[in-house]
């Protein structure tokens, strides 16, 4: 009976842990070496990314407590999981292409939950593309600032243009 109360005390603390959660990803932690794992934990951590190894019978428990289904074809293996910030839900996806730069054998995707749809694990590159919040506001700048600068330029050039053109006519 103990052993019951404890998973279930398990699941709860997880579900507390997804509860805000705008994306889940799903991994295979398999043969990362512990002090690898660690420094990536650290760094995951500091950002705000929580990131843990699970039994896939526990995660399915979990998943089923939160209303989530089509994960179960990824709960096979070790499991590891990060799960995005409600601000930022792709930066589980950055963080691991960003690791996989460094380290191509170690972390596959499995399967993802982003924004309430079950994607493969194989979407993690195209997701990772997709900036931050500052990164999309500072391509907004750039994309409202842009017509503007050249037009700008454009009549500074001709300004000078007319300029030298004066300054000739009138020597």
């Amino acid at each position: 009976m103990k052993a019951v109360v404890k998973k279930q005390q398990k699941v709860d603390s997880l579900v507390k842990k997804f509860e805000g959660a705008a994306s889940i990803y799903l991994l295979n932690y398999e043969k990362i070496p512990v002090e690898l794992d660690n420094k990536l934990r650290m760094s995951l951590k500091s950002k705000g990314v929580v990131y843990t190894a699970v039994k896939n019978t526990l995660l399915k428990k979990v998943l089923e407590k939160m209303n989530i289904s089509g994960l179960d074809e990824a709960l096979k293996g070790a499991t590891s999981i990060m799960i995005g910030p409600e601000d930022d839900p792709i930066l589980p996806a950055r963080e691991i292409e960003a690791f996989h730069k460094e380290n191509p054998d170690f972390l596959v995707a499995k399967s993802l939950y982003v924004e309430g749809k079950v994607r493969p694990g194989s979407d993690i590159v195209a997701l990772s593309k997709i900036p931050d919040r500052a990164g999309m506001l500072a391509q907004l700048v750039t994309i409202i600032l842009g017509p503007g600068s050249t037009i700008a330029g454009q009549i500074k050039s001709l300004t000078e243009k007319l300029e030298k053109e004066e300054a000739g006519a009138t020597a």
